[in-house]
């Protein structure tokens, strides 16, 4: 599975490698197999040749008479000592290891091996027959090489002697074995070409991704508000108009966060100086003895909407600006003691069983933002369950990854809802601002952890933060 995961993710730098080897493979073995039937092929034909000029060599050495005593059957007398005579004169055991004279019935009528019998069949003949009978009279061919009884390489080369006699000569073709061998060879260059060739498909790949691998995790930060991150260097061509791109584009959106962030302070300042007078004025109203308590509760409920619209400006600009994390090695029991107490008015206010399990001893996280996460989760979880109600604090692990999750019996979360409850400025509270989850979804996230959320089966909700433990670094 996470092989399957790398290569989706080096989808470019996979894909190089096979296309490159793929080529280079066939080249290789292409030209290591051409080499190779034209090696085989040139020395073939010189053996051919070598064979067909010995052959016509030596018939040239026997007389017209004595080709036509061949006529009337086998040597005799003086013939047979000729024809002797000339096979011993050209026999080269090196070289030939046979020579004979065979008839248009393919039987031996005269043969270097005096053990041969007289009107023997040669069996190798018959492999030849078409070509043996289609020779010219002083013409010549010469076989395929062939493997003898005693495992070593021959071939026969024919010369038509008459009508119905002709000469033959076994030729020794060792040689042919080497080339047998270099028949492996050149499969091992091959084979030694095809790594050669995927190393290079390798560093080939890696030198046009590494960069881009580079520029992604640049692009990456960016994205997570970091305007401080340096662009990568070393990049040249195209890929170096892309850096200076990136580069470009990381400092608008600097200067665009910048413009914003004063925007929404300017803003912020705008409404707040009236804010504080009203709040105020509504506070100076209220201490006059003299007022009737309507009054006084409608100065309450004006000193209410104001701390609202304070607490709605502040969210929006928290949610508006980057977040940065200061992650640390933290122990999570402390933080679910912490919210324990923060909450243990409330809880017995509504007589709400609250418990914890902790199976984790430390995590790689901000502790800020952590308790931040939780003190919004138990606080939705504590809003949504009715009295006598159950909170849960929970956290567990495995070998690839940990778990903290926050459950309650309360009302659950509709299916609708559920889609859209991490978007900022989503609310389903009367009085909410719609940012609480919303930045714990990207608190979470800036520690390289998820926040989700479910409906249990029975009641209630369950919201879990996940992170690998491969990300706690």
């Amino acid at each position: 599975m996470n092989l399957i995961k790398n290569i989706k993710h080096s989808y470019y730098k996979t894909r190089i490698i096979i296309t490159f080897s793929i080529i280079i493979i066939i080249l290789v073995i292409v030209l290591s197999r051409v080499g190779y039937l034209f090696i085989k092929d040139l020395y073939l034909v010189q053996l051919q040749e070598q064979v067909n000029i010995v052959t016509h060599m030596i018939a040239r050495q026997i007389e017209p008479a004595y080709n036509n005593l061949l006529e009337l059957g086998s040597p005799t007398g003086s013939s047979e000592i000729f024809f002797r005579e000339l096979i011993r004169r050209n026999l080269d055991p090196e070289l030939h290891s046979e020579i004979f004279i065979f008839n248009d019935k393919l039987d031996v009528i005269i043969h270097s091996n005096p053990e041969f019998t007289y009107g023997e069949t040669e069996p190798n003949l018959l492999l030849n027959k078409m070509e043996i009978f289609n020779l010219e009279i002083n013409s010549g061919a010469a076989s395929l090489p062939f493997k003898g009884d005693d495992d070593n390489w021959y071939l026969w080369g024919f010369n038509r002697l008459s009508e119905n006699h002709w000469l033959a000569v076994r030729e020794s073709a060792v040689r042919f074995e080497t080339l047998d061998q270099l028949s492996t060879l050149f499969w091992l260059i091959g084979l030694g070409g095809v790594i050669i060739t995927i190393f290079a498909g390798w560093f080939m790949a890696n030198a046009v991704v590494k960069p881009l691998d580079k520029l992604i995790k640049f692009s990456s930060d960016i994205g997570k508000g970091n305007f401080e991150i340096t662009t990568p260097t070393s990049m040249h061509g195209e890929i170096k108009q892309l850096s200076d791109a990136m580069e470009k584009m990381k400092t608008d959106l600097s200067e665009n966060q910048k413009e914003k962030e004063n925007l929404l302070a300017q803003i912020a300042h705008e409404i707040r100086n009236p804010l504080g007078g009203i709040e105020l004025l509504a506070n100076l109203v209220k201490e006059n003895n003299e007022i009737e308590v309507k009054d006084k509760e409608y100065l309450d409920s004006i000193l209410k909407e104001v701390q609202g619209l304070k607490s709605l400006i502040t969210s929006y600009l928290n949610y508006g600006r980057p977040i940065p994390v200061h992650p640390e090695w933290v122990n999570p029991e402390k933080i679910f003691l912490e919210i324990e107490n923060i909450f243990k008015n409330r809880m017995n206010e509504k007589n709400i069983a609250f418990s914890i399990h902790n199976k984790l001893n430390k995590i790689y996280f901000d502790p800020a933002h952590l308790r931040n996460v939780l003190l919004n989760l138990v606080a939705n979880s504590l809003d949504a369950v009715p009295e006598n109600g159950k909170v849960s604090l929970l956290s567990e692990t495995n070998s690839t990854a940990w778990t903290i999750s926050v459950k309650d019996n309360g009302t659950g979360i509709s299916e609708e809802n559920l889609k859209k409850i991490f978007n900022p400025f989503f609310t389903t509270k009367k009085n909410g601002t719609g940012l609480g989850l919303a930045i714990c979804k990207k608190l979470c996230k800036e520690n390289k952890a998820e926040l989700a959320a479910n409906n249990m089966n029975g009641t209630g909700s369950v919201f879990t933060i996940s992170k690998l433990i491969k990300n706690d670094v």
